[in-house]
């Protein structure tokens, strides 16, 4: 169990440096430093506390610095808890990779912390009602709720109020009664990063497919393991032709051909599209996409000839950044000569 918390430690430790980076250097933690004179708000040192005692489990001990004695009055020095160093205000809160229990405050008490700029609390097996409330912190630039045991999600009206969202992750969480979810996504003007791994996610609605004021700044889109439709998830991406540069969409039940529009894609430089049902393709698609490095195709029902395929796209702009070439588990027939060896990865004819 010690090893265990010493490897939770580290990781805490590692997450606050993060936050730093992500924030551009704003989050200065020299004001850990024995010099420093600020501390934490009063009102949110109490909210923290109160947060604490709220949960049932804390089997590491890892909070054993939030405390109301008089030598760990500051709250800017406790583990996990980031304050801005020209306002003293609470801006990150990381407590990812703990168990610590379902029973909690956090519809409550997360509204107090309104300055944060960063919350990641996944993978701390929270349960009960999903926490809506977060839509109250305004100021979020990072929030990660993936991993834990929400009940189902009834809605993301309270997405659209975080409009400096940078990096979005609600992985695992049930969103099969969210038909509006690709709505709710275009609504957020400076997302970068997208992650929805296994949450169910419903076939959208086709209105909300697109959007007139839609982000147009998703560079990274992962959504494996869902029930997608191929055509519909395409034209919702379409939205981010310019800006989209890593895609994930194994094990995502997409069927039929893969549509012309991912060629126009014209940023895309990591495409996942392994482990469905795909048959069709037309191979000058890929050759349009200049910064192509890693392509995944495989685990699918591909038909044709692979030479063809090859040396279409190894004759275009892609031979200049194509790195990885997954094709195997499909039904392509032919060779391809040793002028490409160094590129194809795997076994390519299943």
């Amino acid at each position: 169990m010690q090893g265990h918390g010493r490897c939770l430690k580290l990781f805490l430790a590692f997450a606050l440096l993060s936050l730093q980076y992500a924030q551009g250097g704003e989050v200065d933690h020299s004001q850990r430093d024995t010099n420093v004179t600020k501390r934490c708000i009063e009102k949110e040192r109490q909210a923290l506390l109160a947060f604490k005692h709220g949960l049932l489990v804390d089997d590491y001990n890892l909070l054993s610095s939030w405390s109301s004695e008089a030598q760990k009055q500051d709250c800017c020095r406790w583990i996990g808890v980031s304050c801005s160093n020209q306002t003293g205000h609470v801006i990150g809160l990381d407590l990812s990779y703990k168990v610590i229990g379902e029973d909690y405050y956090l519809q409550d008490i997360i509204g107090s912390l309104s300055n944060l700029r960063y919350l990641d609390l996944s993978w701390t097996y929270f349960g009960g009602k999903f926490p809506s409330h977060v839509g109250n912190l305004t100021n979020l630039a990072y929030l990660d709720l993936s991993a834990n045991r929400f009940t189902n999600v009834e809605n993301l009206d309270w997405l659209p109020l975080l409009s400096s969202l940078r990096y979005l992750d609600l992985s695992f969480a049930n969103l099969s009664n969210v038909f509006d979810w690709p709505e709710a996504i275009n609504k957020l003007p400076k997302l970068t990063n997208l992650t929805l791994l296994d949450c169910d996610l419903p076939p959208p609605i086709l209105s909300t497919l697109s959007y007139i004021n839609s982000s147009k700044s998703l560079v990274s889109v992962w959504l494996p393991f869902n029930r997608l439709n191929t055509s519909s998830i395409f034209l919702w991406l379409s939205n981010y032709n310019t800006s989209l540069v890593d895609l994930v969409l194994s094990y995502t039940t997409l069927a039929g051909s893969i549509p012309d529009v991912l060629g126009n894609m014209s940023s895309l430089a990591h495409i996942d599209l392994s482990s469905n049902h795909l048959e069709g393709w037309d191979p000058h698609s890929f050759a349009r996409l200049c910064s192509l490095q890693s392509l995944d195709l495989s685990s699918n029902i591909l038909s044709g000839q692979l030479f063809k395929f090859v040396q279409i796209l190894f004759s275009t702009c892609a031979q200049n950044s194509l790195e990885e070439l997954f094709l195997y588990e499909n039904d392509l027939a032919g060779f391809f000569t040793s002028s490409y060896t160094p590129f194809i990865f795997g076994t390519l004819i299943s």
